[in-house]
């Protein structure tokens, strides 16, 4: 029986390995062919697909960049024009630098000034240093414009090498995976290989999306900041060519000086308006929000008296303490404390702008900024520095990497006592409005959505709606 057994066990090997042979005779001569000819068509395909649901997705005010309308001739004349850009900030420097040192005689373009009194100095100063601060700010702005499209090339050529990847593993059967194992434990490994560059290729895919979508945007913002730049630094050397004029001949100085807001500038007046205008947006949600949870508790006739002599024995005291500590407070600038621990919102700890009035060198202002920007690659995770309730979320641009005005995809979380935080700019928010979160927990994804210009998560924490530093409370 034993020997039966055997004998048709062995039958049975033989005529599985001739099945296996039959299919490896025809792999070869029919399937190798047809996945190299159907692999450069799923490349042409891939790439075509993606470039066209980004231009979909994106609308028709940034679908060119999408096209590759990009050429290397036009990324050599930007950084042609950068490098100009900085040779001439150079030289406004050397001029700032002489105006503010103390010298009894001012030489090369700056030897005419030698007539001028001291406000004509202060003034051609003043308009150099913005001068130099414009042509520094355009060379700054080429420069990521140059970096984002150098970052899109890499990307197409990595990505048009995963697409023939992609084509050849997954589109191969258990049993094609099966008929290529050597034992039972390699077909195992190769199915768990075969998931790992699956994984891969979803990631390759949304990398692609986000350099399109960052050259987009680095194209259509940094492009047009470098011109405005330019078109101010010719008003200041016109202010300059005026001013040197006038020395000698009067002793009056320009009646204005001022300059053109960029573009960009204006959108971030907006943005700030829109911040101001949270204060009590914020306080009605709150406020809405107490009185659906709100929950009556009776208290005993017996303990009114009680509880009402408490009350006013808490009251001074609390009025005591604020007199002698809130003051200080004022004084010094300390934040409040807010009763509530807070964690960062993204594992990134790189602060690329922070809280409070920011001196604009070009336009020689101030603009406050109500938060914190924490700079993080497009896609990072986006958690609740703290536990409570979602009480605001809006997703205009829901799921893109850019796009939108203002503060674009963001949510505000309801911590107590006061303490909300809100988390601007995302890509994606993973919660709804009267959603509960715990301390740490994934509530969207970093993006560029609204008034951005790159990768980052705006973050706010703010008591009865007035924004404060979140540095004083982070760890």
């Amino acid at each position: 029986m034993s020997e039966y057994k055997a004998e048709h066990k062995s039958d049975y090997h033989k005529e599985l390995e001739r099945i296996f042979e039959r299919e490896d005779r025809f792999r070869r001569k029919v399937m190798k062919p047809l996945i190299c000819v159907a692999t450069l068509a799923v490349t042409f395909w891939a790439v075509a697909v993606v470039t066209a649901d980004n231009s979909l997705a994106s609308g028709p005010s940034v679908g060119t960049i999408v096209q590759r309308d990009v050429s290397q001739s036009d990324i050599d004349d930007a950084k042609n024009q950068r490098d100009q850009a900085n040779e001439q900030a150079q030289e406004a420097a050397s001029m700032v630098s002489q105006l503010s040192g103390e010298q009894d005689s001012l030489s090369g373009r700056l030897a005419e000034l030698n007539a001028a009194n001291e406000e004509q100095k202060a003034q051609y100063e003043q308009i150099a240093a913005q001068l130099e601060a414009a042509l520094e700010a355009k060379a700054q702005a080429l420069d990521e414009y140059i970096s984002a499209q150098e970052n899109l090339e890499a990307q197409e050529l990595l990505f048009s090498q995963r697409v023939s990847v992609m084509f050849e593993y997954q589109n191969k059967s258990t049993l094609d995976v099966l008929l290529e194992s050597d034992s039972i434990a390699g077909f195992f490994t190769n199915m768990e290989v075969i998931t790992l560059i699956a994984d891969a290729d979803a990631q390759a895919v949304d990398n692609m999306q986000v350099a399109l979508d960052d050259a987009e945007l680095q194209k259509e913002v940094k492009l047009q900041e470098a011109n405005d730049m330019q078109a101010v630094a010719d008003e200041k050397q016109a202010q300059l060519d005026e001013l040197a004029a006038m020395i000698g001949t009067t002793q009056d100085t320009l009646s204005d000086v001022s300059t053109q807001l960029s573009s960009w500038e204006s959108q971030e007046d907006e943005l700030e308006s829109l911040s101001s205008s949270l204060d009590d947006k914020i306080r009605q949600l709150q406020s809405q929000y107490e009185a659906e949870h709100a929950t009556p508790t009776p208290v005993p006739t017996s303990s009114v008296s009680t509880s009402a002599t408490t009350a006013a024995t808490s009251s001074s005291s609390s009025s005591s303490s604020s007199s002698s500590s809130g003051d200080t407070g004022a004084d010094t600038g300390d934040s409040p404390s807010i009763g509530v621990s807070l964690s960062w919102p993204t594992n990134s700890r790189s602060v690329s702008s922070y809280f409070g009035n920011r001196y604009h060198p070009v336009y020689g202002t101030y603009k406050y900024h109500s938060g914190i920007d924490i700079a993080s690659d497009y896609g990072s995770t986006i958690m609740a520095a703290a536990s409570g309730t979602v009480i605001y979320v809006t997703e205009p641009v829901e799921g893109q990497n850019t796009g939108g005005t203002g503060y674009g995809n963001y949510c505000i979380i309801d911590h107590g006592n006061g303490v909300t935080t809100l988390y601007a700019h995302a890509r994606n928010i993973y919660v709804a409005a009267g959603d509960s979160v715990s301390a740490g927990q994934a509530i969207g994804e970093v993006g560029s959505t609204g008034t951005s210009t790159g990768a980052h998560l705006h973050f706010e924490v703010r008591v009865n709606g007035t924004a404060q530093n979140p540095l004083s409370y982070l760890p």
